[in-house]
């Protein structure tokens, strides 16, 4: 944070001056349009006429793990174009291939290139609405996996998580990309987009345990798991439908159902359990920014 003077700029007008760093991190110049949003009690300065943030960004590291994590924060934060210089490209490439939609990739001497054409009018209801139909799809299988001993099912269920994954770090840069016009609207969107994810790990999880484990308990479980379906769905609907009534309800049966889940009566179905109860806390949250979303409206 600076401390800046306002100056006269002509008989009319007054301005400031913007910090060099920041000018040079968007390429700008002399000449070059900024926008200009003015609150009540504040203005920001965005780099160029058009929607977005960060334009272009450079990466340079030869390791692994933090060029593919900074590569997944700079799409989030809505970078239309990335370039990592790395010497392990291939690795880089494996890591992210697929993970990141509108992501185009190619290699130029040595440089490895990622332009990202995702469109800019995209609606965040249906971005989330997307992330929940996946979730719904994973929850739905679960059920029938243990219910009809349907191990065949789990593959369908990791491939729908790694669905998950694309759509929530598309979700994240949809909202990312327009938060800062009006902030008050996206906090609950994040939240939302947050537990969706949180929630798929847990079925996630409780998949491969499943898997590799054998569960004690069947018909216990599948009967707990069944009410928590219901209540993420309710949860989810009060949300998309900004339903502050249901929202109250599922908040205040949050509760006894986790009680319920923990309450497993044969040892071998305690981590199952455990994911379930998790599912619970996460959908409580998401029935939390649908009463916070209500009231904001």
């Amino acid at each position: 944070m600076e401390l800046r003077r306002i100056i006269r700029v002509g008989e009319r007008s007054f301005g400031i001056t913007l910090p060099k760093e920041w000018v040079e991190l968007h390429q700008l110049k002399v000449g070059s349009p900024v926008r200009v949003i003015a609150d009540r009690d504040k203005i920001t300065i965005l780099p160029g006429a058009e929607t977005g943030g960060l334009k272009k960004v450079s990466i340079k590291s030869d390791d692994v793990e933090k060029a593919t994590r900074d590569i997944i924060a700079y799409y989030i934060e809505g970078a239309d174009e990335i370039e990592v210089e790395t010497r392990h490209i291939s690795a880089v490439v494996t890591k992210i291939e697929g993970k990141l939609p509108g992501v185009v990739l190619m290699e130029e001497g040595g440089v490895l290139k990622l332009k990202i054409v995702t469109r800019e009018d995209v609606n965040i209801d249906e971005a989330v609405r997307s992330m929940y139909t996946t979730v719904d799809a994973m929850f739905s299988l679960f059920l029938q996996m243990i219910s009809a001993e349907r191990r065949d099912l789990a593959g369908e269920i990791l491939r729908l998580d790694d669905q998950l994954d694309r759509l929530y770090f598309f979700s994240l840069r949809t909202v990312k990309r327009n938060i800062i016009q009006k902030p008050e609207l996206y906090v609950d969107y994040i939240i939302t987009i947050k537990n969706l994810e949180h929630v798929g790990d847990a079925i996630d999880r409780a998949t491969s345990y499943y898997l590799h484990t054998e569960v004690g308990c069947k018909e216990e479980v599948y009967q707990t798991f069944r009410k928590v379906y219901t209540f993420l769905q309710d949860a989810f609907n009060a949300f998309y439908n900004v339903d502050a009534g249901k929202a109250l309800s599922v908040l205040l049966r949050r509760g006894e159902l986790e009680k319920e889940t923990l309450r497993a009566m044969c040892p071998q179905a305690a981590a199952v359990m455990h994911e379930a109860s998790s599912i619970v806390g996460f959908a409580a949250d998401i029935a939390e920014a649908a009463y916070s979303k209500s009231v904001r409206r």
